[in-house]
């Protein structure tokens, strides 16, 4: 697979650190964006959708894809009957049309050596997130320095464990319709219409599409106007209504409706957390 400058865009990178005492607390959620999580204090138990389960130790980082139906459960350190934690939210997408978590088998337990660079790029993050105006050149010229470090951190951590990226070529086929649909969320989105410009009969696409992407194509949409929804409500300051028209929804109601049905809570909570630094 050959990429070039363009093919690779940042959509998302945002850092968070924090303390808590509620020994036991379990967060059950799904999320539009990559997890790296580190405890430095205390300890996590991770249960995921996909039916896989890890401790996570003090030090060790667990690193989830988007939109995995998560189990989090937070252990309070033993001594000081607090969890520290420090993470790093963040997507990636692929051809502007594959979101770089899926080109990946993403290893849930990550080393603490390794967690330890990745809560040291957190921490330059913190501290830019302190001290700039996030929405000068400067500060997004830094911000996509950053998260590019993630990225690059993020491959040679896999290629450490032997994991390299993987896109069926078959995909490749099918590009143009991705590329197509993320262009024109805001319109009606027929399955006969992407179809056609896959060459393909509807049934012969819908078939193909699902045994490449798990999903059926029109689930898969909904999944990519709900991710770009996540980023204007954490971006922006349009009202639901306003971003529920440019993500394609009938109207706010709708989208509301959707985003709890996959995230676990309304839109309106999850840019309140957003601007507040989620907690994980």
């Amino acid at each position: 697979m050959i990429f070039s400058t363009d093919s690779i865009r940042l959509t998302f990178a945002d850092p968070g650190k924090g303390t808590m005492t509620n020994d036991g607390w379990v967060h059950r959620k799904a999320v539009p964006y990559i997890i790296i999580a580190q405890p430095l204090e205390g300890r996590y138990t991770i249960e995921c959708g996909d039916g896989r389960s890890s401790e996570i130790k003090t030090g060790e980082a667990f690193l989830t894809a988007p939109n995995v139906p998560l189990v989090i459960s937070h252990h309070c350190d033993s001594k000081t009957k607090r969890m520290i934690i420090r993470f790093i939210h963040f997507n990636f997408t692929v051809f502007d049309a594959i979101n770089l978590a899926e080109l990946f088998e993403l290893p849930l337990c990550v080393e603490a050596r390794w967690a330890n660079r990745f809560g040291e790029i957190a921490e330059k993050m913190l501290l830019l997130k302190r001290a700039e105006d996030l929405k000068s050149i400067k500060s997004v010229a830094r911000i996509n320095e950053l998260g590019f470090s993630v990225l690059h951190l993020l491959l040679e951590y896999l290629e450490s464990k032997g994991i390299v990226p993987h896109i069926n070529p078959s995909i490749m086929r099918l590009l143009p319709v991705l590329e197509y649909a993320r262009r024109h969320l805001d319109q009606k989105l027929e399955v006969a219409d992407l179809a056609k410009r896959a060459n393909l009969s509807v049934p012969r696409f819908h078939a193909e599409f699902k045994r490449l992407f798990g999903d059926s194509p029109l689930d898969h949409v909904r999944k990519m106007r709900l991710s770009k929804a996540s980023d204007m409500l954490r971006s922006s300051s349009s009202s639901l209504e306003e971003i529920a028209q440019q993500t394609g929804f009938c109207n706010q109601f709708h989208f509301s409706r959707e985003f709890k049905k996959c995230y676990g809570y309304p839109p309106t909570v999850f840019r309140k957390n957003i601007s507040k630094g989620l907690v994980v």
